[in-house]
């Protein structure tokens, strides 16, 4: 498995979400969550993330701020990215000096029409390279294309059908390239199994003027 030496992720359980960690506009919005499942997973979500930065900030977890743009996209004073993921029972965050995307997806059954979402026609082939069932592959191609768009900041509002990817599968990488944009953006990917979901970072590629085959 392939890691990039200036990344790190900190990995926390639904249970193990402290309260006290969260500041007054955090715990305000904890309360709008009309489930109690979502707000467990907002709590763990916020203290990985900040039991993450203040390891490598040298802060008390409780003094790091989280501000949230209105892409939903978030962000840390100073020059590091950080983003976050939570899915069933586990929250995981991850800092780098990069623009950084990650996302994390249970591995459930899937309805096959998930695939006319995420890929254009001339893409679906795409599908039958990555590993597993059919189930197992619809999930991991909507995390590697959900941490592309949380790398980029722009959610769904850009469609996944304009990612292209390119998978090894035995090295557990990826490459991709966002065709809506002019020039392309390209980003270099890496992903795994953990808990029962698949993960996946997203981060610029290292060689932007490549394209993929």
């Amino acid at each position: 498995m392939v890691h990039h030496p200036h990344i790190y992720w900190y990995w926390s359980t639904l249970a193990e979400g402290q309260q006290a960690l969260l500041d007054p506009q955090e715990r305000a919005r904890c309360h709008t969550f009309g489930s109690a499942d979502r707000r467990r997973c907002f709590v763990a979500g916020r203290t990985a993330l900040k039991t993450l930065v203040a390891r490598h900030t040298r802060q008390a977890p409780g003094a790091v701020r989280v501000h949230v743009a209105d892409s939903g996209s978030l962000s840390i004073d100073g020059p590091l990215h950080v983003s976050l993921a939570h899915s069933d029972a586990w929250a995981v965050a991850v800092l780098a000096p990069v623009p950084i995307g990650i996302d994390l997806e249970q591995i459930q059954p899937r309805d096959a029409a998930v695939a006319r979402f995420l890929f254009a026609p001339e893409e679906r082939h795409t599908l039958h390279a990555l590993p597993g069932t059919e189930s197992e592959r619809l999930v991991l191609a909507w995390t590697l294309k959900e941490a592309v768009l949380k790398a980029r900041q722009s959610g769904f509002r850009c469609s996944p059908k304009h990612i292209q990817l390119e998978v090894d599968a035995e090295a557990q990488t990826a490459r991709a390239i966002v065709t809506r944009t002019t020039p392309h953006d390209r980003w270099q990917l890496v992903f795994g199994r953990r808990h029962g979901s698949w993960w996946a970072w997203a981060v610029p590629a290292a060689n932007p003027e490549s394209d993929l085959e």
